[in-house]
């Protein structure tokens, strides 16, 4: 066999080789160093980041803090959250946060956040807590373009000076959606097995929100602007599914005042009205009474006759509630 001369393929194959590993090592030794500047920046300047999305009017903080996702992911890691607004008077706290964000894709973070949250503000206590929240958020040039909760097991206690009695709400799982739509802000809220003994322990299997609130898209923008009244919004759907056949489903304008009172002109459709008669009559029985009485004259002034519900105009005025002719009461307020 004739021996191996100094250009052979085979040593320069050898090279080759030996070169690309030095490249790789060379890389991942760059790449280390690169991700770990960058984590340590951002840790630095949190304070500065976190200002700059609250605004000069609140603060908000991250309890040690710290950067993981090595070596392809950034996540900002806190052991609590909170957040002051002593202009609103307003106050937060939270549980620890973990977040993660691709290298390629910073723009889209995820996270995990632990209860409980308490929220504190004038006339206004509540506290929430849940098994497991997630969430998604996808940014733009100005700030959050899109936003997503989901959580599962979900308490909530809320207290208020318009409340007459402490509002306690359970959901086996609670989802809301925000995002911009032009100029506007739309809402998208999913309860499902919702409790609440406000009403009697009213028990419904779902219920569904979905509205648009007018110029209000700047609430995702950084910095953070409170929505402050005046405020109009359509409310697309809002459906209250009390079981697999008796449901509520409110649709149409409203407009919350200066004053914070709420107002606006509803359709509200009530299917199987005999069925919601009953379960009113569980809750209360001289309401169940008055409803069935009602029943007849209320089928009478149906506004959309021939399908499988009765449509009747809900009118609120300054938190004032009326059902057609009928007033209902007055909605709390804060």
């Amino acid at each position: 066999m004739p021996a191996q001369t100094p250009g052979s393929p085979s040593r320069n194959s050898s090279r080759k080789f030996v070169w690309l590993g030095l490249a790789v090592v060379g890389a991942c030794v760059l790449w280390t160093a690169g991700w770990f500047v960058l984590a340590a920046q951002a840790e630095r300047h949190l304070p500065e980041t976190l200002a700059r999305i609250t605004g000069a009017q609140a603060t908000a903080s991250c309890d040690d803090p710290e950067i993981r996702g090595y070596p392809f992911r950034f996540g900002l890691f806190c052991r609590s959250l909170s957040y002051a607004n002593a202009a609103e008077g307003l106050t937060a706290t939270a549980g620890p946060l973990r977040s993660a964000a691709q290298v390629y894709n910073p723009g889209h973070a995820v996270a995990e956040i632990d209860g409980p949250l308490a929220v504190q503000g004038p006339g206004l206590a509540a506290r929430v807590d849940w098994q497991l929240l997630q969430a998604s958020v996808v940014a733009d040039t100005t700030g959050i373009a899109r936003a997503s909760l989901d959580s599962r097991t979900v308490y909530i206690d809320l207290d208020g000076a318009g409340l007459s009695q402490k509002l306690a709400i359970e959901a086996e799982r609670l989802v809301a959606h925000a995002r911009k739509n032009g100029a506007d802000l739309d809402l998208a809220l999913q309860a499902d097995g919702l409790h609440t003994l406000f009403l009697g322990g009213l028990t419904t299997k779902a219920a569904v929100l979905e509205a648009t609130v007018a110029g209000r898209a700047d609430v995702l923008d950084i910095p953070y602007t409170p929505v402050f009244p005046p405020y109009q919004a359509m409310i697309h759907r809002f459906s209250i599914a009390l079981d697999d056949s008796a449901s509520l489903e409110f649709t149409g304008p409203v407009e919350v005042g200066a004053d914070g009172l709420l107002s606006g002109k509803l359709d509200v459709t009530l299917r199987n009205p005999g069925r919601l008669v009953d379960l009113a009559a569980q809750l209360d029985p001289e309401l169940g009474a008055m409803l069935g009485r009602l029943a007849p004259l209320m089928a009478s002034l149906d506004s959309k006759p021939g399908d499988d519900g009765i449509t009747l105009p809900l009118s609120i005025a300054d938190n004032r509630v009326s059902l057609g002719i009928f007033p209902l009461g007055t909605l709390p307020g804060f």
